[in-house]
């Protein structure tokens, strides 16, 4: 019979999917300014699994799966079913929850395109679950990482105190747009720097502490506005440095 300190770490994972079920049912309420604050409490349980589980030096497969199902509800649907519910919100009246009821096919098939980062995350998932070098690294855009990023902009805009989002967000085109690029680069043959740190030495580690330094100086200067920029930050240093280290050191 297994110790009890082996389900700790799977308990964990389920805090991860019960909080992105409680962010689609937030969501589903209308409560979009409280619903990405559960996919941000996802993401801290999604990082605290895999930490519990190394200090109590327990693994097991059974683990690995359910980690990639709860990823795929907190990180695959419920960003996506966030912004199905923003871009009812945005149109046609800023303020008024679009109705479902006789929409013509075209509302529908806008309505339905936040769904591509669902049908994304769930092949970034599988072939993360099946692919060998991804174990130190990815490759494509962590699913995390792309539903953090929506989460983010999404809390910053319903949170103003002022009232005045940029004009922007209100746009459907805008969040087409973006769906669509975090949607292809979840899939896409880049490979993406882990933050894991095995030690703390400079060595090895050198984009690591470049992205947490700059990181924490975005969040000193710009605070809440920061954390999508940070997720950006990650992007496109990762890209960066797979452009200009062709070797890509094990990291």
């Amino acid at each position: 019979m297994k110790p009890f300190t082996s389900h700790i770490p799977n308990a964990v994972t389920l805090l991860n999917l019960l909080s992105g079920a409680v962010a689609m049912m937030l969501a589903s309420g209308g409560h979009t300014g409280t619903a990405p604050y559960f996919i941000l409490l996802a993401a801290v349980f999604d990082f605290l699994d895999g930490l519990v589980a190394r200090w109590l030096g327990v693994h097991s497969s059974i683990g690995e799966q359910l980690d990639s199902l709860a990823d795929m509800v907190s990180f695959g649907l419920a960003p996506a079913f966030l912004l199905f519910q923003h871009l009812r919100y945005i149109q046609p009246v800023h303020g008024e929850m679009l109705s479902l009821n006789n929409l013509p096919v075209s509302t529908w098939l806008g309505l339905g395109v936040p769904f591509l980062i669902t049908l994304c995350a769930a092949l970034r998932l599988a072939r993360f679950n099946t692919d060998v070098r991804q174990k130190e690294s990815f490759i494509g855009v962590p699913t995390p990482a792309a539903a953090l990023f929506f989460a983010t902009i999404l809390l910053i805009y319903y949170q103003q105190e002022d009232g005045q989002p940029v004009e922007l967000f209100n746009s459907s085109w805008f969040w087409w747009a973006l769906a669509a690029v975090f949607s292809g680069l979840m899939l896409a043959p880049v490979k993406m720097f882990s933050l894991k740190f095995q030690h703390l030495r400079w060595q090895n580690n050198q984009i690591r502490y470049v992205f947490v330094v700059i990181s924490v100086f975005l969040l000193v200067s710009l605070q809440a506005v920061a954390l999508p920029l940070i997720i950006l930050w990650y992007i496109i240093l990762s890209i960066v440095y797979h452009i200009f280290d062709k070797k890509f050191r094990r990291l």
